[in-house]
């Protein structure tokens, strides 16, 4: 899966159609985002750029759904079940970096 499918599949978790682009450069940055957090929590590079691991695509859509827009009520609650995500993967041998 390439990075337009996970703009997609983000956009979808946003009940944003798919001819409405406007926000696509905000999407691609959160996605970016996403994925050095989860670098910098401890998931290997190789793991945090595969779109098609199902762990991975969740974890940067439940991100992506935490920050989009302002004042989004559910915005603590998405990031408290990124974090725990993230910390799942980071004490799983297959997603863990290598020092």
């Amino acid at each position: 899966m390439d990075k337009q499918d996970m703009l997609s599949a983000s956009r979808d978790a946003l009940r944003i159609p798919s001819d409405v682009t406007a926000y696509d450069n905000e999407i691609a940055d959160l996605i970016d985002a996403a994925r050095s957090e989860l670098r910098a929590g401890g998931i290997s590079d190789e793991k945090a750029s595969d779109d098609g691991d199902g762990s991975i695509r969740l974890a940067i859509m439940t991100y992506v759904r935490a920050h989009f827009g302002m004042d989004n009520p559910d915005a603590d609650r998405l990031m408290q079940a990124f974090d725990s995500m993230r910390c799942s993967m980071a004490g799983n041998h297959e997603y863990r970096s290598v020092s």
